[in-house]
């Protein structure tokens, strides 16, 4: 299915970074379905590597626990690289030690991981 682009830029897109397939694919849909097209990654460093090839990220979605390393080691590194794109979070154990770690680092959005509601992904897009 084709969605249509927000973007007149093909590589600004929203970037999914999940080990799980099922929940890195559904995502990446979601996202297209709002007019964003997006890509996936099961890992940092495939992340890594395609910014390495000076590919555009719009923005950030991504899981806490990866085979790799963590969500906010990757929100670090990015900011290190004085990159400022819109970062959410997921988290498959949200407490509030963890979350606030994470909004003390700069982390503006963080969900439950299985993502229920649509309304937060749709108001991370679009802001």
């Amino acid at each position: 299915m084709i969605f249509p682009l927000k973007s007149q830029q093909s590589d600004h897109r929203v970037c999914v970074i999940d080990g799980d397939p099922a929940v890195r694919d559904s995502l990446q849909y979601l996202c297209g379905s709002q007019g964003y097209p997006a890509i996936g990654f099961s890992t940092c460093a495939a992340f890594l590597r395609m910014l390495d090839q000076q590919m555009c990220a719009r923005s950030v979605i991504c899981e806490a626990q990866l085979p790799d390393g963590s969500g906010l080691e990757l929100f670090q590194e990015l900011r290190r690289r004085g990159l400022q794109m819109p970062f959410a979070l997921m988290m498959s154990r949200v407490s509030l030690p963890a979350l606030t770690h994470a909004t003390r680092l700069g982390v503006e959005y963080v969900w439950p991981k299985p993502l229920v509601d649509r309304a937060p992904l749709i108001q991370f897009l679009d802001g």
